[in-house]
C-alpha cells in the first residue's frame, strides 16, 4: 500500500462525507427553528485501501413546523469536519496544496401523504492544505423546498452518500491522486432520524389569500 492511496482515502472520507451529510436536511418547515444534531458512521470504499469507516457530524437549526399547502423555504446548511494529520502528510507528499469537492446526499422524508426521497447536492470550496497537522473544512449546501398536502408529523432520515474529491497542486493542476468517487453506505443499527417536523393545517385566512 502506498502513501498516495492512503491520503486519498482518508481525505475523501473526512472531507466529503461530512459535506454530503450536511445536505441531508431536506423537509424542514416554516416554524421556529430547533437545534438538531446527529452523528453517523459510514463504510466508504476507496481504491487500493478498501473500505474505510467514516464518522459524520451534522448540526443545523431545523424549523419544527410546516403548513399544509405552503412551500417550505430553502435552508442553508453548514457542517465542519476535521481532516486528520495523516491525510495532511499524504497530501503534502504528492504536492497537493488545495482540496475541493462535491457530494450527492440522499435523505428520506416520511410525511403523512407519502415517503419522499430527496437528493441534495453539497459543495466544498477550495481549501488550503497546511504543511502539517489536522485542519478543518466547511461543507455547505441548500435544502430543496417541499410542499406537504396532509397534516401530521414528518420525519427526516439521513441516507447514503455519493462522494467526489479533487485535490490540486499550487498551479491548479491535478496531483497523482486524480479525482475520487466513493459510494458510502450507512452502517446498520443507527438512529438516522435527524428531525421531526409537525405539519399543521392552513388557517382559513391563509387559504383564502393563496386562492386570490
Amino acid at each position: 500500500m502506498n502513501r498516495k492511496s492512503v491520503a486519498g482515502g482518508f481525505l475523501s472520507g473526512s472531507v466529503l462525507a461530512v459535506s454530503a451529510a450536511a445536505g441531508l436536511l431536506a423537509g424542514a418547515g416554516t416554524g421556529a427553528a430547533d437545534p438538531a444534531s446527529l452523528t453517523l458512521t459510514y463504510t466508504c470504499p476507496f481504491p487500493l485501501i478498501g473500505n474505510q469507516q467514516i464518522s459524520v457530524v451534522i448540526n443545523a437549526d431545523i424549523p419544527a413546523t410546516a403548513t399544509v399547502g405552503q412551500p417550505t423555504p430553502e435552508f442553508g446548511i453548514e457542517a465542519v469536519a476535521t481532516v486528520p494529520a495523516t491525510a495532511t502528510a499524504g497530501l503534502n507528499l504528492v504536492g497537493a496544496k488545495t482540496v475541493e469537492g462535491t457530494a450527492q446526499a440522499s435523505a428520506t422524508v416520511a410525511a403523512p401523504e407519502a415517503t419522499l426521497p430527496v437528493t441534495v447536492p453539497t459543495t466544498i470550496a477550495p481549501i488550503a492544505i497546511p504543511a502539517s497537522g489536522a485542519f478543518e473544512v466547511t461543507a455547505t449546501g441548500t435544502t430543496p423546498s417541499l410542499t406537504f398536502t396532509q397534516a401530521g408529523p414528518a420525519t427526516v432520515s439521513v441516507g447514503d452518500l455519493l462522494l467526489t474529491l479533487h485535490p490540486k497542486k499550487a498551479d491548479g493542476s491535478d496531483t497523482g491522486l486524480g479525482t475520487f468517487d466513493s459510494q458510502c453506505t450507512q452502517n446498520p443499527g443507527q438512529d438516522n432520524v435527524l428531525a421531526t417536523v409537525q405539519i399543521t393545517e392552513a388557517t382559513p385566512a391563509a387559504t383564502e389569500q393563496r386562492t386570490r
